[in-house]
């Protein structure tokens, strides 16, 4: 599963564990829903399309419910803060956002730097469109060429 996906699952389930005291029963039930949550992140690239299959996805309202249901049911942890509903969804979302932003940046990344071979390619395209330069070096590539296949099939120059 990708880093970010996975980060952003671990935050909606860190958003209910860290909050309240859960008992077995309901832990099964958390733990059933994060299945199927996890099963939908292997199957997407990214955190930015898991984000969008999760928001369409009957997952997306049973951790809701899920979420709302021990919030109302469970007893909020005695050393953790008060934390409210609106703020275990903040956490949630900045967890979201921020898998999502560095997804984004990594993406980025890879669009703007060209890899080696690109470079090597624009340079080879540049040179064979200067005249003579480009046909002097077609020739060479050529002989370089034959003379590889000369080695291979066990035949010299």
């Amino acid at each position: 599963m990708e880093k970010y996906v996975k980060q952003s699952i671990e935050a909606r389930k860190k958003a209910i564990f860290d909050a309240y005291e859960v008992g077995e029963e309901e832990k099964k039930k958390i733990e059933a829903v994060f299945s199927e949550i996890e099963k939908l992140g292997e199957s997407c690239k990214d955190v930015t399309e898991f984000e969008a299959e999760f928001s369409k996805s009957p997952l997306n309202r049973k951790y809701l419910d899920l979420f709302t249901e021990v919030a109302t049911k469970g007893q909020a942890k005695v050393s953790a803060p008060e934390v409210s509903k609106s703020e275990a969804m903040k956490t949630v979302a900045k967890g979201t956002v921020a898998g999502a932003a560095e997804g984004a940046v990594d993406q980025a990344i890879n669009n703007v730097v060209p890899t080696r071979a690109a470079v090597h390619q624009k340079v080879s395209d540049e040179v064979r469109s200067i005249p003579v330069v480009g046909d002097v070096v077609d020739a060479a590539e050529k002989a370089s060429y034959l003379g590889h296949l000369g080695k291979l099939f066990g035949k010299k120059k």
